[in-house]
């Protein structure tokens, strides 16, 4: 994956990339007079950018200053604040970052929106001996709970008897 500072002389080459049909895209805005957004490049983003960079794939994570967003064209660079984090694809907002400024967070944040954090599907057996050991014993547990259930209706009719019993005297 890169990592692009935008700049001056790069912009029109980031205008080309990131209005590419599905190219994905994470800006992240910052102001050089914003308290939140020195916090974030200093403490966090370093470490960040590390575990990005060593990810394979095609995803982009951009860092855009406040004086570069009017020069962005193609993507919403609409914003309520800074420090912010927004996920395109083919130039079309998808998700604004809204969680915690940590790195494990924002890490997976930008891993799943640059598509390299997928769950491996299961893989499914094409023995049937094993998938119907898997059927009997889960019908099995099935069964052992049915019957702590009775076992409590049958404890708890036996106990409001007996109670009526007492009650009776």
């Amino acid at each position: 994956m890169k990592i692009i500072k935008v700049t001056d002389n790069n912009i029109n080459e980031i205008n080309n990339l990131i209005t590419k049909k599905n190219q994905k895209v994470v800006a992240k805005f910052t102001a050089d007079w914003c308290g939140h957004c020195k916090d974030l490049n200093s403490r966090v983003m370093p470490e960040v950018e590390d575990l990005i960079k060593k990810q394979p794939g095609s995803g982009i994570l951009l860092n855009v200053s406040d004086l570069m967003m009017p020069k962005l064209q193609g993507i919403d660079t609409r914003i309520n604040g800074f420090p912010s984090i927004r996920s395109f694809v083919g130039g079309k907002k998808k998700k604004d970052y809204n969680g915690k400024r940590e790195v494990k967070d924002l890490t997976k944040f930008i891993k799943k929106s640059l598509g390299k954090c997928r769950k491996n599907k299961k893989k499914t057996t094409n023995n049937p001996k094993k998938t119907n050991k898997k059927r009997k014993k889960r019908k099995k547990m099935k069964r052992k709970l049915q019957s702590k259930k009775n076992k409590r209706k049958n404890r708890s009719a036996m106990r409001e008897r007996f109670f009526n019993f007492i009650s009776l005297k």
